[in-house]
């Protein structure tokens, strides 16, 4: 049996059981009554389709160029530097497009050394030096 409650600010006010139209229909009529005369939704003059634009007031936002360059400057970078990649997850995460990466932390240098990390006392040589050739 449908049970139709009418409320006013959170409390019930009336209940009418069963499908009786009239009964339902009096007891709308009655909350529309008790609510008082409508207000106004919005507080502005509003505007009509076609209508003059205000004045003072622009629609448009003044455009980020350079925003919109690093993006494309961003996107291509990824997108070319995965793509002559065989593992393009892995080059996409360690590229230096990638602006969520996080860069490594570098290692603390001993004895403030610059240049090329040769181990202390080890001869640099040629590559046949390395591979054992002759």
């Amino acid at each position: 049996m449908p049970t139709f409650l009418i409320f006013r600010s959170g409390s019930v006010i009336e209940t009418i059981q069963g499908a009786n139209v009239p009964k339902l229909t009096s007891a709308i009529e009655n909350a529309v009554r008790l609510s008082g005369a409508s207000k106004p939704t919005y507080s502005s003059v509003g505007r009509k389709l076609g209508g003059d634009p205000i004045q003072g007031h622009s629609f448009s936002r003044r455009w980020n160029v350079k925003g919109i360059m690093d993006t494309l400057y961003t996107f291509f970078g990824l997108y070319f530097w995965s793509l002559f990649s065989l593992d393009a997850y892995l080059a996409a995460e360690n590229s230096p497009f990638n602006t969520g990466r996080v860069a490594p932390a570098l290692p603390a240098m001993k004895g403030g050394r610059t240049g090329a990390a040769t181990q202390v006392g080890k001869k640099l040589g040629t590559i046949a030096d390395i591979t054992g050739g002759n």
